[in-house]
């Protein structure tokens, strides 16, 4: 068959081409009304060509596609795009959504006036499910005797195949069964560099990259008999290969045989493109969710959870199988007093903005809450329209924690301050009275009893004075090495009398091993003397102390003093140890403060745990002492 004999087929196949394709090809005038369609166009939105010819290409749209699409079509009009391609939503007659990919172009008269729009539309649900394009009933290769109304109608189709195959942005092709090029529209001019004359009678996968040429080789048969679309890369004339997607479909002759291949096919170089930076940048993203340090969780627009990283399920207690799917306001994520807050939050993100660095309380899987760090912003798709929101949760308590030390240190320096000026300039003056009224005491025996009273509480100010230096100024430590057992043990038995009035039982529980420890012998046993002393008046009806002592790895000792008393308030327990927070009728807010001060310049550490009604445990950890002392 020669080149001459193709060129006067190439009408009478492009009309078959026309109406078989397997995408939608149309043309549309330019207020918006359907000029012709082919049956694909009809089986997407599911109305009949003869509907089709009384309605606008309006009607089909989607109402939230409509602003989208008229601008892209002014473009079109006003000269500022020569082609335009977008998905959008259709109305199926059923009125159901169906998406479609559309491509369109305007063709102007000679006089630049625009004349018709030239659509290519294509159901891109049916790619994104796999599932094959339907296919159309054949056409008969055999045509009757047409009158003259017939043979005017279809010389009047001719036309309008002959105007979209000249004016498509798309390349269509006819081929035979081994590939041989027998006809292809236009736009090969600018889609492949090619004049239409230079490409028929030549295979089509000559141009193609050999490595895409293999794939298609070996699936070409059930790609062409599923009405499949698939990807090439295809040379251009100037030697650069682009990316080429193509829809194929046999076309079937008068006997039911197929000998000819139809191709619809595009350049999609930016489309690939495109997709390429959007992969890099969720996968980008997916990297920063995954890897980061806090947790985020992703919500979609109506705040059902997407997706959280392992640092939620860490720190949360929550897996990712129990959380995704399920709205926010079902989890316990956050407490009931916080619910007015997060809505005011969402409707906040909806509209737009930003969340950035708030401070509130969430609450873990095990009822536990946690005070956060929020930070959230909307998510845009790729038509700019709110998909949902990123939501990243930081931890705060160790900030916290360490503004409470911050703010216990200020205290401790200022009660130091306070300290060696009140120990310097009290001290010297107690002392003159104490000498004194020692002195009348011996004049006035019949007022014994007050100077009684006088002398304690003078004795009662040296001991608070005496407090208050250990407290201003370090103190002197003579380090010598100590069994702490024994310390122990002579400490229990100066208390043994008061335990015994107060129906108290000590109980010690050693553990063998080396007990030997670095310290000031003094220092520390004031410090357990506190410490014991507390549990026994903790107990005023009695009961149980114990006093644990165990190796703490290979170098650290571990002393918990354990009693069965009332406990201690947590609302208490957060301000132990502030300078002169006291609950003690006769306490001076100073005594765990100047324990905890000793066992730290013994480079120890004390905790206290305590539940209400239940009792409380003090645990000091300090060094095992080493054969070479240093002093502190």
């Amino acid at each position: 068959m020669t080149k001459d004999r193709f060129h006067l087929q190439g009408e009478g196949w492009f009309a078959q081409a026309f109406a078989r394709a397997p995408v939608g090809m149309a043309l549309v005038s330019a207020d918006g009304r359907w000029l012709t369609v082919n049956e694909t166009v009809c089986s997407v939105i599911g109305y009949a060509e003869d509907e089709l010819m009384e309605m606008t290409v309006r009607s089909i749209v989607h109402p939230d596609e409509m602003d989208v699409l008229l601008a892209s079509l002014t473009g079109l009009l006003d000269g500022t795009q020569n082609s335009l391609h977008l998905e959008i939503r259709a109305l199926h007659k059923t009125g159901c959504t169906v998406r479609v990919q559309l491509c369109t172009s305007l063709v102007r008269d000679e006089s630049e006036q625009p004349c018709f729009f030239v659509l290519v539309l294509q159901d891109v649900s049916c790619r994104k499910t796999g599932s094959p394009f339907e296919r159309l009933p054949a056409m008969s290769g055999d045509r009757p005797e047409y009158d003259s109304r017939l043979q005017s109608q279809l010389e009047h189709s001719n036309r309008m195949y002959r105007l979209f195959s000249e004016n498509s942005q798309d390349v269509i092709t006819i081929t035979s069964n081994d590939g041989t090029i027998l006809f292809i529209s236009p736009a090969s001019r600018s889609v492949m560099g090619y004049e239409p004359e230079e490409l028929i009678g030549r295979l089509a996968t000559e141009l193609w990259h050999p490595e895409d040429r293999a794939v298609f080789e070996s699936s070409a048969p059930d790609l062409i008999s599923g009405g499949s679309s698939f990807e090439c890369r295809v040379r251009h004339k100037n030697g650069c290969y682009f990316w080429f997607e193509s829809t194929v479909k046999p076309l079937d002759d008068a006997d039911g045989g197929s000998e000819h291949i139809l191709g619809v096919g595009r350049n999609i170089t930016e489309r690939k493109r495109a997709e390429k930076k959007l992969r890099a940048a969720k996968e980008r993203m997916e990297s920063f969710i995954r890897n980061n340090v806090d947790p985020i969780m992703i919500m979609d627009s109506e705040s059902i959870v997407q997706q959280v990283n392992e640092a939620f399920e860490n720190r949360f207690g929550w897996s990712g199988d129990e959380i995704v799917g399920r709205p926010l306001g079902e989890l316990g994520l956050i407490p009931p007093d916080r619910s007015e807050e997060i809505q005011r939050n969402i409707q906040r993100l909806t509209s737009g903005e930003s969340l950035k660095g708030f401070e509130t309380v969430r609450q873990c899987k095990d009822g536990t809450k946690l005070n956060v760090l929020v930070t959230a912003f909307p998510m845009n798709d790729e038509r700019g329209r709110l998909s949902g929101w990123s939501v990243s949760l930081r931890d705060m308590s160790d900030r916290k924690h360490a503004e409470e030390l911050m703010i216990n240190s200020e205290k401790l320096s200022l009660a130091g301050q306070l300290a060696a000026g009140i120990a310097h300039e009290i001290r010297n003056p107690i002392t003159a009275i104490k000498g004194f009224v020692q002195l009348m005491r011996n004049g006035y025996a019949e007022k014994k009893e007050y100077f009684d009273i006088i002398a304690s509480e003078i004795t009662r100010i040296e001991m608070i004075l005496n407090e208050l230096l250990i407290l201003a100024k370090p103190q002197t430590v003579k380090l010598e090495r100590q069994d702490i057992r024994v310390l122990l043990a002579q400490v229990t038995t100066l208390l043994d009398t008061q335990a015994i009035l107060n129906n108290v039982q000590i109980v010690t529980e050693f553990s063998p091993g080396i007990t030997h420890i670095s310290c000031d012998e003094n220092q520390l046993k004031q410090v357990f003397i506190n410490f014991i002393k507390n549990a026994i008046e903790a107990m005023p009806g009695g009961g149980e102390i114990v006093i644990r002592l165990k190796r703490e790895g290979t170098d650290r000792i571990r002393l918990s003093i354990i009693d069965q008393g009332c406990g201690i308030p947590e609302h208490v327990l957060g301000r132990l140890g502030q300078p002169f927070y006291t609950t003690k009728e006769n306490g001076t807010g100073l005594g765990f403060m100047v324990s905890k001060r000793i066992i730290e310049n013994h480079h120890g550490t004390v905790k206290v745990t305590s539940c209400e009604n239940s009792g409380t445990t003090v645990d000091v950890v300090l060094p095992l002492a080493h054969e070479q002392q240093t002093g502190i």
